[in-house]
């Protein structure tokens, strides 16, 4: 079968699908540790056949700006086991995201930090002081006396 030409080699989209298999495949890639070298790999149709990726992104939400995400960090990329996502909420959702618990609800310390507006360096001190639950989003002495 010869080679054929889909006319996206130069898109977002394609860079993305080449980057998940670099990371996948490649002992050389930069980051191949924190993916293939963990045993997480790119499932054999998507591996061998851009269009198919292509396919599957277009018919769940692919959008100029969106981040691939795989729901459980330590699955593979597979269609059962990704979604498309904004960046920001990608980034909370790294295997070194630190998560507390407040009130019985666990959410990532910078998402803690947007809800009480307290600066998140603040939070991650208390946090690696030890500090948990509610003391995490006391106001500091600086923001209570601003008032």
């Amino acid at each position: 079968m010869g080679l054929y030409k889909h006319g996206l080699s130069k898109t977002r989209i394609h860079a993305l699908w080449r980057k998940v298999r670099d990371r996948c495949n490649n002992p050389n890639a930069s980051n191949y540790q924190n993916y293939g070298g963990r045993a997480i790999s790119i499932c054999d149709e998507w591996n061998g056949d851009f269009l198919c990726f292509y396919s599957w992104a277009m018919s769940h939400g692919y959008q100029e700006g969106l981040s691939l995400e795989r729901i459980d960090v330590n699955g593979n990329y597979e269609p059962a086991n990704c979604k498309w996502i904004e960046p920001r909420e990608q980034s909370r959702n790294k295997r070194d995201t630190i998560y507390a618990d407040i009130n019985g609800v666990t959410k990532p310390l910078i998402e803690w930090s947007e809800i009480y507006e307290v600066p998140y360096k603040t939070i991650m001190t208390r946090w690696y002081r030890g500090w948990r639950g509610t003391n995490l989003i006391k106001p500091s002495k600086a923001t209570s006396n601003a008032s």
